[in-house]
C-alpha cells in the first residue's frame, strides 16, 4: 500500500504566478534565507506519491481546491527520502516531476512521473527501478473568492504501474475543501477513494493546516489515514503526520520541505519520509 504522505506538490496558498505575493526582484533575498533550512532536510532525498498525482496544492502533502490559473503552468521537480523500520533497516529514495496546466479558471490537469526510485536494503546494494506514472484532474465547483463559505473542488486520478510490483490504481472520486480563516490562516482537507488491481479498494484522507508566519513563510501541520482493504484478508492502514514549511521566495518559485513520521501502521511497515519540492510557475 502506497504511504499516504506521498504526493505531488507541495506548495504555499493559491500556486499561480501571482503567487503570496512578492516581486521577483524581492524574492531573491529571500531564497538566500531559506538554502540552510532546506540543506538541512535535502540529505538524500526520494520521490513520494500522494493521493491524486498530477495536481497542485498549497501545503505539503494534502491537496487543496485552488486551481492552476487558465493559460498557466506549475513544473514541480520531488524528491523524498523514506527510512523504513524493518529488519533490514530498507531505505528508499526517488524524485519526480509535476507538470501541471491550467486548462479553464476552474480546471486544471497533470501527470506526476516518477523518474528515480532507488531501494536500499543493506547499504552495499542497492535495487535501481523507475517509478510509476500518476495522473490526474482537479475541477472546482465552489469558489470561497465569489463569496462562499469555502472551497470545494473534484478530483480524480490513476496510477500507471512503471516499477517492479506496481499495480494499477484508479482514483475515480475525491472531494477537496479549503478555508481560508483569515489572510495568513487556511484549512486544507480531502477525501479520495481508489480502486487497486487485484480487487482491493483504498481510501485515503488528508487534513492540514497552515499559518504564514511571515508573508512568504507558511508554517503547516498535517494529519494523514491510509486504508487498503485487500482481498482474503490482511487489510492495511497508516496514520501519519507532517511538520514542515513552504517558502515563497519569488512570484515564480516556491520551496516545499516535510518530515512525516508514522504513528500507527497495521500490516505495513513503520517509516519516516523526508519530503522537498520545488514549484516552479510560468
Amino acid at each position: 500500500m502506497a504511504d499516504s504522505t506521498d504526493g505531488n506538490g507541495r506548495g504555499s496558498a493559491k500556486r499561480s504566478p501571482a503567487g503570496i505575493g512578492c516581486a521577483i526582484g524581492g524574492g531573491l533575498w529571500r531564497a538566500l534565507a531559506v538554502p540552510a533550512i532546506v540543506l538541512a532536510h535535502l540529505l538524500g532525498f526520494a520521490a513520494e506519491s500522494e493521493a491524486v498525482g498530477g495536481v497542485s496544492n498549497s501545503k505539503i502533502n494534502v491537496l487543496s481546491a485552488d486551481t492552476v490559473a487558465k493559460g498557466h503552468i506549475e513544473l514541480e521537480p520531488y524528491f523524498s527520502a523514506e527510512f523504513i523500520d524493518d529488519r533490514h533497516s530498507s531505505k528508499r529514495y526517488g524524485g519526480g516531476l509535476r507538470v501541471t496546466p491550467g486548462v479553464l479558471d476552474f480546471l486544471e490537469a497533470g501527470v506526476s512521473v516518477n523518474y528515480l526510485n532507488v531501494e536500499d536494503a543493506n547499504l552495499i546494494q542497492a535495487k535501481n527501478d523507475f517509478g510509476d506514472i500518476h495522473a490526474g484532474m482537479k475541477l472546482r465547483f465552489i469558489d470561497e473568492a465569489e463569496g462562499n463559505p469555502f472551497s470545494l473542488a473534484y478530483v480524480a486520478g490513476v496510477i500507471f504501474p512503471v516499477g517492479d510490483g506496481s499495480e494499477w490504481v484508479v482514483e475515480p472520486a475525491g472531494l477537496v475543501l479549503t478555508k481560508n480563516f483569515t489572510d495568513r490562516f487556511s484549512l486544507d482537507m480531502d477525501f479520495i477513494a481508489g480502486l487497486v488491481e487485484g480487487g482491493s479498494w483504498s481510501l485515503v484522507t488528508d487534513m492540514g493546516l497552515g499559518y504564514y508566519v511571515t508573508p512568504w513563510l507558511q508554517a503547516v501541520v498535517e494529519g494523514a489515514y491510509a486504508f487498503e482493504s485487500v482481498q482474503g484478508g490482511g487489510d492495511a492502514s497508516i496514520i501519519n503526520v507532517t511538520g514542515g514549511f513552504t517558502a515563497d521566495v519569488a512570484e515564480w518559485l516556491t520551496i516545499i520541505v516535510g518530515v512525516t513520521p508514522d504513528l500507527y501502521v497495521k500490516n505495513e511497515d513503520r517509516m519516516v519520509v523526508l519530503t522537498a519540492a520545488f514549484t516552479f510557475a510560468f
